[in-house]
């Protein structure tokens, strides 16, 4: 079976089988009609994913599957994920999400003229995919083109989910991304820096569901705030590339997207324990918050987590009477 030339799905993976398999399974669905590759980079360095990969391949021949030699590390994973494509474009994917079924025509009609880059936008939702919280991460009518600098400043942040990231290879080619490994944020800090000067397109539409919705959920819990400040790292590796005053705001519109510092998040890092009285001491105390915030995570580190895991399964509970129900992922 011949392979889409324009579009290729990379899924950079670890060791979670069973997400692995519902996570293809909707790529599939989108995917199988225009004979669109799917490349899983496996970092697991064992057999944790074989049994899987093979029921995969078996459904569709166009599922490939690469065992690194050695555990690359979330970044570097990302990176060898998109090096096995061989299409122009490489989607991104976690392998704990999912694809909506419209997902890949609406992507091919939208790389149509041979964008810089495409942000696909998402729907955040819970880590049991039953819920949308949110049904999109940008507040965007319709498809549009911007400046690089634009989307730099005010949406990139939302690029740190590899889901909305359709990537041009021969951009991404041409920058080496060793400056980025290691911040958490390389597929960004590659992409950025390779579209500087050039336009960005969005589509409007949210063609993926990011699972979130605990910190559990993701396999870098433990090193919560090293992530968080990774975007910093990543943005203060583009100012070369851009102006002072766009990297400032890219800063700040991750935060304030993330709500950074705030009691809520802080006393959802506390539920799932990515919050005492070390990670304070170590990441808080003389971190970028201002000193009410970190008074106020000083107390939530020394609260019991029970407190807080109550107060988000009621939250739970309420959104469940409210938000959009999901069947079928």
């Amino acid at each position: 079976m011949t392979q889409n030339e324009t579009l290729g799905i990379c899924i950079p993976i670890y060791k979670r089988p069973e997400q692995l398999r519902r996570c293809v399974g909707s790529v599939i669905r989108s995917a199988a009609p225009h004979r669109v590759a799917i490349h899983l980079s496996d970092d697991s360095t064992d057999d944790t994913n074989v049994e899987v990969v093979a029921e995969l391949r078996r459904e569709y021949p166009l599922v490939f599957h690469h065992r690194n030699l050695q555990n690359l590390g979330i970044d570097r994973n990302i990176v060898a994920s998109v090096n096995l494509c061989q299409s122009r474009y490489a989607w991104l994917l976690g392998e704990d999400d999912r694809m909506v079924p419209e997902a890949v025509p609406t992507a091919l009609a939208a790389l149509s003229g041979s964008p810089a880059f495409l942000f696909a936008d998402y729907s955040s939702i819970d880590e049991d995919v039953s819920m949308v919280l949110r049904e999109r991460s940008l507040d965007v009518a319709s498809d549009l083109e911007m400046p690089a600098d634009a989307f730099l400043r005010s949406y990139a942040w939302a690029a740190g989910f590899i889901g909305a990231c359709v990537v041009n290879r021969d951009l991404w080619k041409t920058v080496p991304p060793e400056p980025y490994l290691g911040t958490w944020f390389a597929h960004v800090g590659v992409i950025m820096q390779s579209v500087a000067g050039r336009q960005v397109r969005i589509v409007s539409a949210p063609l993926v569901l990011n699972r979130c919705g605990a910190a559990r959920a993701f396999t870098w819990t433990g090193s919560t705030f090293d992530v968080l400040g990774g975007w910093a790292r990543m943005v203060e590796r583009l100012r070369a590339f851009y102006p002072a005053d766009v990297c400032d705001e890219a800063v700040a519109s991750f935060s304030r997207a993330h709500g950074l510092g705030s009691v809520a998040f802080f006393g959802y890092l506390r539920a799932d324990r990515a919050l005492d009285a070390e990670a304070w001491r170590r990441h808080v105390r003389k971190g970028p918050y201002p000193a009410w915030s970190r008074g106020a995570a000083w107390c939530i580190a020394r609260t019991p987590p029970g407190v807080f895991q109550a107060a988000r399964w009621a939250l739970t509970s309420l959104r469940r009477l409210r938000k959009r129900r999901l069947t079928g992922y």
